[in-house]
């Protein structure tokens, strides 16, 4: 028999070993618990190849949406792929897609129109080759219309996949022009007396401003003037062709007039487009991507004027911001590598391109069968124009050091307008920035 001394020892240790038991059971089971958590978030994390992605297609661009819609299917269909999409609109993204790169930050997959910020990129070994990726799998290169593969090739060797191919042209609101029994000019000087017509009535002739996309009637003006041969290859022996010289006098001649609004100069891109679309002004230029923006009822494209008489039609005609690399640091990284050749196989697919064609009336460089009826006229009439062109010409700025561009070129036209400076000292003072530029970069 246990004495009562016994008795009170037993009664206080039992429950002492009981409690100590209970705590290192929950000790080892929440330790087990973590375990278990952190192996899923492991696997979790294991099973995702993260591709960041940027392109103009962003914002408030026309196909921003559809972008997001394509890329959201592509996660869907491909579990173990994040894309982070970086997309910006307007003249936001070419600053931000050079600095990643200049950074050491550059993005896995991206989008971007031809010329020089394209090139330097593939010079200084950014940007990944894809012809053996391409040609090793017949039926996506078989997909691409032939025609657009010289605009993405370096040397010989293929390293963007041309998915949109863009026009650029007059776009009119036919209903102001109707409300004043006005026509669409045929020549510059129907569109200077349109443009005093306009003007007198209190509307802005056209929507106009001191950034890139504002140059796109300057752009136009100088393929109305220039042959193929000059526009696409523009500087000779230090001098840059006469019809960019040329150009710049027809466009004084439409401020002179007051063709466009009297703050062009302080005016964004997207209030320059929406000056247009809510019908303050009567014209703009701008590119096929602006159709899905415009309501067809009211709305209408043209060539842009002629400014030569009996001189050719031309249109500007070309690859747009759809068109995809993949970037030399995701390329040396066999995972991502992988995931990106998939994503740029679903980007330029036969199944995006029709979902873009029918959500936006994109104009696409990929082969649709059976190809989905054009709703919109004004999407039918850009193919039209392709058609009717007797030269196709690419947009000036492709040729141009596109940092010369953007600095240099867009920012002085306001000094050429205001008689501050000539276009002949407009243009020297952006050849001598594009020399030290190309110095700088060692071409």
């Amino acid at each position: 028999m246990f004495s009562k001394k016994k008795i009170a020892y037993f009664s206080f240790f039992i429950p002492l070993i009981t409690t100590i038991t209970i705590i290192l059971m929950l000790i080892l089971n929440t330790q087990k618990n973590i375990q278990e958590s952190i192996m899923i978030v492991n696997d979790e994390t294991n099973i995702k190849t993260e591709l960041r992605f940027i392109s103009s297609w962003g914002g408030v661009d026309p196909y921003a949406d559809t972008l997001s819609f394509v890329l959201n299917k592509f996660q869907e269909e491909n579990k173990d792929i994040m894309v982070v999409n970086e997309s910006l609109f307007g003249d936001d993204f070419l600053i931000k897609l050079q600095t990643d790169f200049a950074s050491g930050n550059s993005p896995d997959v991206f989008g971007l129109f031809p010329g020089s910020v394209r090139d330097i990129l593939i010079k200084n070994d950014k940007v990944a080759e894809l012809t053996n990726v391409l040609k090793s799998d017949r039926k996506w290169y078989e997909g691409f219309y032939p025609n657009m593969w010289k605009y993405v090739m370096w040397n010989g060797k293929i390293y963007g996949l041309p998915f949109e191919t863009i026009v650029e042209c007059l776009f009119v609101n036919k209903d102001i022009f109707e409300k004043y029994h006005l026509k669409v000019p045929q020549n510059f000087t129907q569109l200077k007396d349109v443009c005093k017509k306009l003007r007198a009535k209190g509307i802005i002739p056209i929507a106009f401003n001191a950034q890139p996309e504002g140059t796109y009637i300057y752009q136009n003006l100088v393929v109305a003037i220039g042959t193929k041969q000059e526009v696409e290859n523009p500087l000779k022996g230090h001098k840059i062709s006469p019809s960019y010289i040329k150009a710049l006098d027809y466009l004084k001649e439409l401020y002179k007039i007051g063709a466009f609004p009297d703050n062009y100069y302080t005016l964004t891109s997207k209030q320059r487009n929406d000056l247009f679309l809510s019908k303050k002004a009567a014209m703009i230029v701008q590119g096929s991507w602006f159709i899905p923006k415009c309501d067809p009822k009211t709305v209408d494209i043209y060539f842009f004027p002629q400014v030569i008489s009996g001189g050719k039609r031309q249109l500007i005609y070309g690859l747009g911001g759809g068109t995809f690399y993949m970037s030399a640091s995701c390329w040396k990284d066999p995972k991502k590598r992988d995931a990106a050749i998939r994503l740029l196989k679903y980007l330029t697919s036969e199944k995006t391109a029709r979902i873009f064609v029918e959500r936006t009336g994109l104009i696409p460089n990929v082969k649709i069968t059976n190809p989905p009826k054009i709703t919109n006229p004004l999407r039918a009439k850009a193919e039209g124009l392709i058609k009717d062109a007797e030269v196709l010409v690419s947009p000036p700025d492709h040729f141009i050091d596109r940092t010369i561009w953007d600095e240099v070129v867009t920012k002085n036209i306001p000094y050429v307008l205001n008689d501050k400076i000539t276009p002949e000292q407009f243009w020297a003072k952006a050849i001598l920035a594009w020399e030290e530029n190309m110095k700088k970069l060692g071409e």
